[in-house]
């Protein structure tokens, strides 16, 4: 039982995630756990109001924070008291009230990336117990990002996060929705380093408010503005309340409705003259081919046969694929003002090998010999470059697959 408000976990608001972690979801988690760290008190005031969220990020990316200025260094265990006056007495108790919330805020975040993910996503983590012991918040981030995440894997997903920025806004839904959505993929993305600038979530924005038809006034007045006064900040709350006026207005709303029923009704009928037209030229297309190719085998019939008056079968067949074309045709012409379909789209997904409850899977990972005397075979680092060494002392940097030095045995059996 909990009894300060910083040392409670709020599990709800972080996404559980039952596949194979990828660079967004990692990402995701990453903010999630983030956001709430903010609310746990940290003694640095370099952090600002950003609290202990510090210890997720790298200083790369914790640099990027607004009001952030300078890199923070975790509070270290101030040990037993040994000063002699009241002052240092003070100072030595601000040190260990500063690394009692350093750890907390750090069993917090460990918490939470555990619920986030699977427990054997950090098997090769795992003591002989089965615990996971000794790891900070961004050893277990960096763990996630070597094991799971690849070059060509990076590149598909910036693909799949640009296709959000240009994700479609649906006016059912408030616009904070939309909003959200196109921000996390532009943190995301700038994380990779590919730079999002306001510009670029406006024209979006514009693209899709564009076919909303009680917002063309909206449009028009967000274009006179100052050059200036065009920020992503400042578009958000343009249209947030031009939406909010319009849903208020019973009036309007009942006009759009009719007027976007209308819209709606005319897109699908050109889009049904479309499909008509394409259908008709494919069909005229074979009608005439199949028109030549039977006057080519008729006259070559007649030059062999002059007396043969009688069609052959395979006339009769090219003559009834010509008459079943030309009924598609007619009714296709009868449907024109039909309603049309659409289509659906596929995903992908990382498809990796799961390891076993012992480690061991049953097929490589990884096209390499890498060895690493802690963590054992198939996997992309090697004994020299561990992250993750338990017992330094027991740990041989020259191990290798050919030489392991009675190290780990783990997925050795994929080697043969």
């Amino acid at each position: 039982m909990t009894t300060t408000n910083e040392e409670e976990i709020d599990l709800t608001d972080i996404t559980r995630n039952n596949s194979t972690p990828t660079l967004i979801s990692i990402t995701t988690a990453r903010r999630e756990i983030s956001r709430q760290l903010q609310s746990r008190v940290c003694a640095d005031p370099q952090t600002q109001d950003h609290g202990h969220s510090y210890i997720v990020w790298n200083n790369s990316d914790w640099l990027k924070k607004r009001q952030v200025t300078s890199q923070i260094i975790p509070p270290t265990n101030p040990g037993a008291y040994d000063g002699t006056t009241h002052l240092k007495l003070e100072v030595h108790r601000a040190a260990q009230l500063a690394w009692k919330r350093y750890k907390l805020a750090q069993a917090a975040s460990k918490k939470m990336i555990m619920h986030a993910f699977k427990d054997y996503h950090f098997l090769e983590l795992q003591d002989d117990n089965g615990d996971i012991v000794g790891y900070t918040a961004i050893e277990l981030f960096d763990h996630l990002m070597d094991q799971y995440v690849q070059p060509e894997d990076v590149a598909d997903q910036v693909t799949d996060l640009h296709k959000i920025l240009e994700q479609t806004y649906d006016a059912t839904e408030a616009p904070q929705v939309y909003y959200k959505s196109v921000q996390d993929a532009r943190l995301t993305l700038e994380s990779l380093n590919q730079v999002i600038d306001d510009d670029t979530l406006i024209r979006h924005g514009l693209n899709q408010f564009r076919d909303h038809l009680d917002l063309r006034f909206d449009i028009k007045a967000w274009k006179k503005l100052p050059r200036t006064d065009k920020t992503w900040k400042k578009f958000k709350s343009h249209f947030t309340k031009a939406i909010n006026d319009n849903n208020n207005d019973k009036g309007t709303f009942k006009a759009i409705g009719i007027a976007n029923a209308v819209k709606e009704q005319v897109d699908q009928n050109k889009e049904n003259q479309i499909l008509l037209a394409q259908a008709t030229d494919e069909a005229n297309d074979k009608i005439d081919l199949l028109e030549r190719q039977t006057a080519q085998l008729y006259a070559a019939l007649m030059t062999k046969h002059p007396q043969q008056q009688q069609p052959s079968p395979l006339q009769d067949s090219t003559a009834a694929t010509i008459k079943a074309l030309t009924d598609k045709i007619n009714r296709l012409e009868a449907k024109a003002n039909g309603r049309g379909s659409g289509g659906s789209g596929g995903s992908s997904a990382n498809t990796y090998q799961r390891n076993g409850k012992d480690g061991n899977r049953t097929t490589r990972r990884w096209d390499n010999d890498n060895y690493c005397w802690t963590c054992g075979f198939d996997i992309k680092h090697t004994s020299n470059t561990c992250k993750y060494i338990k017992d330094e002392t027991a740990h041989k940097k020259e191990a290798t697959a050919n030489n392991p030095m009675g190290g780990s045995t783990r997925n050795m059996h994929l080697r043969a």
